[in-house]
């Protein structure tokens, strides 16, 4: 749907662009319905080859929850996060991954980009639903372990505290956490770059430079007022009809993605944007060397979703910020799509090293992702999806 050249802001639009980090929680819990949301977001996300190798916990018992705080700040690291002490949330998601037995190749431990996915979902989930939430990186991981009781072999990357967030003096939160909410969004969180510093059209360092980007402001724009819908699962297409994103449409798409949570505010994603199928077929000729692909099958736009360099590069050696900010970034890329009505694939496991150099990307940055976007085919379709589309829902 749209108005004039720009699609109406719909209500997942919307989450997106109001999402913010909260740090103090009203006293209230959410309702049993609320809750079940986020389980089933977190159920249905998808994963890199059906796998499933990183998962999202939400836990809601009352000892747990009580506990939990202090097993973050049990060592050096969680000391970062002194509010969590006074912040009070209902519940808690924890982002953990299979680290001895989940897919990887090499050093690249592909839970990072499952939990991170499946994260940023329950938390678009919970946005929609008014709930705040907060991407908690630094904590003791011992700790945390025991207190979440994970399974052998499961590792955390991510704590995050979900309420409804205390706003005011007379919300019932904590003075400290509304603090640190009212400095950080001032300060922080609301200083972003600019988009042409963040993607680029055809080759890296080229900027897109948009015809029009629809909110200079988070929030800002016409939105449709349609009630919460739910999330809803995501699904890759099998097959796009030919026809071309619309410049108005990828600036919406680059939008939502510049507005995803990272460490640190760093926003190290980066994207570059590939137009016709022509720019996608020697795309995917160098990511899938020696794979044969229907060109007439493949999306008529693709992005390919970079890892800036960043002074903190992992939270521990196997979990990389650029393997968690950046599919954050491709989880609010998937959820704009389908609310414009586009069609997805994603891949994470290709040739990285020929796409950065097909694309001319320096050094110090980090191919990640690909995502192919386009209208997709009405009805159904014969036969499996082409090979770049790698992220599958649950079976």
């Amino acid at each position: 749907m749209t108005t004039g050249s720009l699609p109406l802001l719909g209500p997942r639009l919307r989450a997106i662009l109001r999402r913010r980090s909260y740090r103090s929680f009203r006293p209230d819990a959410p309702p049993a319905d609320a809750v079940r949301a986020l389980r089933a977001a977190a159920t249905t996300a998808p994963s890199v080859g059906g796998r499933r190798s990183g998962r999202v916990v939400v836990l809601d018992d009352p000892d747990v929850v009580g506990r939990l705080p202090r097993a973050v700040m049990g060592g050096l690291v969680g000391k970062i996060n002194p509010w969590l002490l006074k912040s009070h949330p209902p519940l808690f998601l924890l982002a953990v991954g299979d680290s001895a037995a989940g897919l990887r190749d090499g050093d690249r431990h592909w839970y990072n980009v499952d939990a991170a996915l499946a994260g940023q979902l329950v938390v678009l989930e919970a946005a929609g639903r008014g709930l705040g939430s907060c991407w908690v990186a630094g904590f003791h991981e011992r700790s945390v372990t025991a207190v979440a009781g994970l399974r052998d072999g499961e590792r955390p990357l991510a704590v995050i505290p979900v309420g409804y967030p205390a706003v005011g003096p007379d919300s019932g939160g904590s003075w400290v956490g509304r603090a640190w909410d009212a400095a950080a969004q001032r300060l922080v969180s609301a200083r972003r770059k600019p988009l042409e510093r963040l993607a680029y059209r055809g080759r890296f360092g080229v900027p897109f430079m948009p015809h029009e980007v629809p909110w200079a402001e988070r929030g800002v724009g016409q939105g449709d007022e349609t009630p919460w819908p739910g999330l809803g699962p995501l699904r890759p297409t099998p097959a796009f009809d030919g026809r071309p994103v619309t410049e108005p449409q990828l600036a919406v798409l680059l939008e939502c993605a510049r507005w995803a949570p990272s460490a640190e505010n760093s926003q190290i994603a980066r994207h570059v944007v590939l137009e016709g199928r022509e720019a996608v077929a020697a795309l995917t000729a160098a990511a899938f060397p020696g794979t044969a692909l229907e060109r007439e099958a493949l999306p008529p736009l693709a992005l390919a979703c970079l890892a800036a360099p960043f002074p903190v590069t992992a939270r521990t050696r196997e979990q990389p910020f650029f393997l968690i900010d950046v599919p954050i970034a491709v989880a609010n890329l998937l959820v704009a799509a389908a609310e414009l009505g586009l069609g997805w694939q994603v891949a994470f496991r290709f040739d990285h090293r020929a796409v950065a150099a097909h694309l001319g990307v320096p050094d110090d940055h980090r191919v990640v992702a690909l995502v192919g976007l386009g209208t997709p085919v009405d009805g159904p379709h014969d036969g499996p999806p082409p090979a770049p589309s790698q992220l599958h829902p649950p079976e």
